[in-house]
């Protein structure tokens, strides 16, 4: 009932719109893991590039954490989760129940911090 009470007001359905637009702007976290790695790799991958052509033309480098050659993309991740993501999903969740949405961004988050705990740097650990 309380749901129905705020779409009732188009100021609030535009609120809401707007907020859907953010969330699966950002949401790569709360996919599930594969497709979180993959999309993880691209993005790291663009801004990697980025650093690397601001280096190149003698730019101030605007991320200096992506360099690729020190970058840990599983402290990134987790920087972005905590940051970005936790708080805007878990309000999201109170809205709306979203158990496996939120069942992937806490598994991503564990994955995450298993390599960081590993002190590995990369997407994947090492076959065994």
């Amino acid at each position: 009932e309380s749901i129905k009470t705020v779409l009732r007001s188009p100021e609030n359905r535009i609120l809401i719109k707007r907020m859907l637009i953010k969330c699966a702007d950002i949401s790569n976290p709360c996919r599930p893991r594969e497709q979180c790695i993959e999309w993880a790799g691209r993005i790291s991958e663009e801004y990697f590039a980025q650093t690397d052509e601001e280096r190149r033309q003698g730019l101030p480098v605007v991320m200096p954490v992506f360099d690729r050659n020190t970058c840990s993309i599983p402290k990134s991740q987790l920087s972005f989760i905590d940051y970005f993501i936790i708080d805007m999903f878990d309000a999201w969740d109170a809205f709306a129940d979203l158990p496996n949405l939120m069942e992937h961004l806490n598994n991503n988050i564990k994955y995450w911090k298993g390599l960081d705990g590993k002190n590995l740097r990369v997407l994947r650990p090492p076959p065994e």
